[in-house]
């Protein structure tokens, strides 16, 4: 039987505003417009004692350009190893961007409700992610692969625009590789030397059985595959309940005080960004929330 790990408490010292320094020790672009990047805290004795869930984030801080929520893409039973995948989108992604190895940033967390690792026992687990949604579940991928024998059949459904775009393209070629997990990888646009199935993420549907009261299913990316996917697994009548979601929304202090991620009665950074569908329902669909 899987214990549930508590929720770690950010580790920020006392004053959870503070962030620690943490130094860049190596740099990978995974396509035109996106990086991971290992951070390691500078402080040994906070390198030790930080611990963090699959599915939950840290906030980045650059002196003089600002803060950003980015998810810990690396494996939760190396914690003392950060890697962070980072789209260039904004002012402090990019400030990152031109930041070279030995740079030191600013880092808070780790925040926010993570996957669901209690509820997995015995189950079969479908993922399905889109672009950089595969960054947040990369994390739960090393889970899974570590600790096999919880649950039953693993299933990762990816999709993003064109091969080249693909993000950690030699691990997906491993895991597809590894019995014991299947990898379905998808895209909008093909090249010629690309052979794999073309179209929507969720076309891959069609190519796995889903046993709907034996699985827990995962979704992540852009607003409209969270819905899309969401609703097409409650389609094939997986309960509402066993069907999670890692939402993305504007955080700025990473523990519900600012309110700009404010969802309805529920905020992303602490009560978040992974959600039962169960508990959203009902705002799940609209605008504006």
């Amino acid at each position: 039987m899987i214990t549930p790990a508590a929720r770690p408490e950010p580790h920020c010292g006392h004053d959870t505003w503070y962030p620690l320094a943490a130094r860049i020790t190596n740099v990978v672009q995974e396509n035109f417009n996106t990086r991971t990047i290992t951070l390691e805290m500078v402080d040994q004795a906070q390198r030790n004692d930080y611990q963090w869930r699959p599915g939950q984030f840290n906030m980045l801080y650059v002196p003089s350009v600002g803060e950003a929520a980015i998810s810990i893409s690396s494996d939760s039973d190396k914690p003392q190893v950060l890697e962070h995948t980072i789209r260039t989108v904004g002012s402090v992604t990019r400030a990152i961007e031109h930041m070279p190895v030995g740079s030191v940033v600013g880092l808070r967390g780790p925040f926010g409700e993570g996957w669901p690792i209690e509820a997995i026992e015995g189950k079969d687990v479908v993922m399905m992610c889109g672009g950089i949604g595969l960054a947040p579940l990369r994390p739960m991928v090393y889970w899974l692969l570590n600790h096999r024998e919880m649950c039953r059949r693993v299933v990762l459904l990816y999709g993003c625009r064109t091969p080249e775009d693909r993000l950690y393209a030699d691990e997906l070629e491993q895991w597809h590789e590894d019995p014991r997990i299947d990898v379905l990888v998808t895209v909008d646009n093909a090249t010629s030397q690309w052979v794999g199935p073309v179209g929507v993420v969720t076309n891959l549907l069609r190519r796995i059985k889903v046993s709907a009261r034996e699985t827990v299913v995962m979704v992540c990316g852009p607003r409209i595959l969270n819905r899309v996917g969401a609703w097409s697994f409650l389609q094939l009548h997986v309960p509402p309940e066993q069907v999670y979601v890692s939402l993305e929304r504007n955080m700025n202090c990473g523990f519900g005080r600012c309110g700009h991620c404010q969802y309805g009665p529920k905020f992303v950074c602490r009560d978040g960004p992974v959600f039962r569908y169960s508990d959203i329902h009902d705002i799940f669909a609209k605008e504006e929330v």
